[in-house]
């Protein structure tokens, strides 16, 4: 499918948002710039970028997402990962989603839809569905603390998650101390998040397969 697909919304879903309240949760953590950018590091060494940007599309709200990393040793590519993702929002409800993703050499495809019930999912050759109230792991949407299960952005599996509340915390923003609120989740997802006062993202920490550090950085 291609990126321009990605976000033409077919008529039965268009008469399915026409049905569905419009909220503010999800546009609440949209930064004012309309923009995120992160630098990737690991072990504290730049190894990639995570963009997302964020527009206004026919009353809902669209995000697009590119993620580029490329790990080296010797000056070979040791890992690389690839992923785009587009996301469209109809105030707190997911209604669209396309990703394609390349995990080191392992590839991913994954539409999913509103429909009547919920959402379905068209991922890697297989079919499923999930709650329409589901948040994804792109982690931009701080709905994400609300636990439970979340949607997969890879494969379009659901996880279980469990989240704490680590409290108020500092983090450097553009050479700035900035003040966040810190939160860990665990479950099969294992991620730590910051989010400023206005709950857009601003630092994402987690252990690598390989027990490297990861941290996403603004820049």
């Amino acid at each position: 499918m291609s990126r321009r697909n990605a976000f033409r919304l077919p008529l039965a879903l268009a008469a399915i948002l026409a049905l569905l309240p419009l909220a503010a949760p999800a546009s609440a953590a949209v930064p004012p710039n309309g923009r995120l950018s992160f630098a990737v590091f690991r072990n504290g060494s730049q190894v990639g970028e995570h963009q997302l940007t964020f527009h206004k599309q026919d009353g809902n709200l669209a995000v697009d997402i590119n993620t580029r990393i490329a790990v080296k040793v010797a000056f070979i590519t040791a890992y690389r990962f690839e992923h785009e993702g587009h996301e469209v929002w109809h105030g707190d409800r997911l209604v669209r989603l396309w990703s394609k993703t390349n995990d080191d050499g392992t590839h991913h495809v994954l539409d999913a839809e509103a429909a009547n019930a919920g959402l379905e999912i068209h991922a890697d050759g297989h079919d499923a569905d999930a709650p329409a109230t589901i948040i994804p792991a792109s982690l931009w949407n701080d709905g994400i603390l609300q636990g439970g299960r979340i949607l997969n952005t890879l494969d379009g599996s659901r996880m279980a998650i469990q989240v704490a509340d680590l409290g108020p915390d500092t983090v450097f923003v553009k050479g700035s101390k900035e003040a966040a609120h810190h939160y860990a989740i665990t479950g099969d997802l294992q991620r730590e998040l910051w989010y400023d006062s206005s709950h857009v993202l601003v630092r994402i920490r987690f252990k690598a397969k390989d027990g490297s550090t990861i941290e996403y950085m603004p820049d």
